[in-house]
């Protein structure tokens, strides 16, 4: 009796310790990077020059070259997608859209948004039809400044290098693995700004526009609030500057020092005069 209790609770015992001892995270190393995923990603290149003179179609099936969408000083949003992409690369634009139909600034207008599909095997069909949606949801304006493009392979790496985004073709799902970003690129065609993910805050879009424009976008408003907030990449957005507000704080201080001061030292100077004369 004496025995099997024993055994029992030596048993109990073993496997109470096993239970609380095993880590199911031990059979993988916690920074590794499943292999799927591996290739896949973003590398921010700020401030790369992007080739304008790559060649591509539009939504016609005319070529046009990059250099088309730079102009009269406007920044251009880009995005890299597929149009056959069942998930990401529709939430995505959805995501895209639906910010800009927030903005009380209007694509074409303020700004270019230019879409390249990297699948070569894409037609200017599906980028005519990925237009049409897009542009019918947006629901102002033409279409100006709405360009979905589709190019060949060459072209399509050369752009995809220069922003840094990489990507490849999983054969088991017949799909492309990749990232979701919106790259903001001045009018020159330098990389001004990264914007992560599928959702995107109004005011770090306008913001990013309005940086990339150098300030020839937007008014005084405008102006003033990108002088109050600076990017935050940790937070994918823009956050108060306190260093500029502690200036501005200052600048408000002298003027309400100089509208108290300025009319004493007045009144002190006539007096002197009148003491002087007298």
């Amino acid at each position: 009796m004496v025995f099997r209790t024993s055994l029992i609770t030596g048993i109990l015992l073993f496997l109470t310790t096993s239970l609380y001892s095993y880590d199911p995270s031990a059979r993988f190393d916690k920074n590794e990077k499943p292999k799927e995923l591996e290739g896949v990603g973003v590398k921010e290149k700020l401030g790369n020059q992007l080739d304008l003179s790559l060649s591509f179609r539009d939504e016609t099936g005319k070529p046009i070259l990059l250099s088309s969408f730079f102009k009269k000083e406007k920044p251009v949003l880009l995005s890299l997608v597929y149009y056959k992409c069942p998930t990401l690369c529709n939430f995505h634009l959805n995501g895209i859209t639906d910010t800009l139909k927030r903005l009380n600034w209007q694509v074409g207008n303020e700004f270019e948004y230019v879409t390249v599909s990297f699948d070569p095997k894409e037609t200017s069909d599906l980028a005519q039809a990925k237009k049409n949606a897009y542009v019918r949801d947006y629901a102002r304006g033409n279409g100006d400044g709405w360009h979905f493009l589709t190019g060949d392979q060459k072209e399509i790496t050369a752009l995809a290098d220069s922003v840094g985004f990489s990507y490849k073709w999983n054969p088991e799902n017949e799909q492309w693995i990749h990232s979701s970003v919106a790259y903001v690129i001045t009018p020159s065609g330098k990389i001004s700004r990264y914007l992560h993910g599928i959702t995107f805050d109004e005011r770090t879009l306008k913001l990013s526009l309005l940086e990339a424009s150098d300030g020839k976008i937007g008014d005084f408003t405008d102006q003033f609030a990108l002088f109050c907030f600076q990017f935050d990449p940790g937070k994918n957005t823009y956050t108060l500057y306190a260093y500029n507000m502690m200036k501005l704080g200052g600048f408000f201080t002298l003027l309400i020092l100089a509208a108290f001061l300025i009319p004493f030292w007045i009144r002190h100077n006539r007096n002197s005069e009148l003491i002087r004369k007298e």
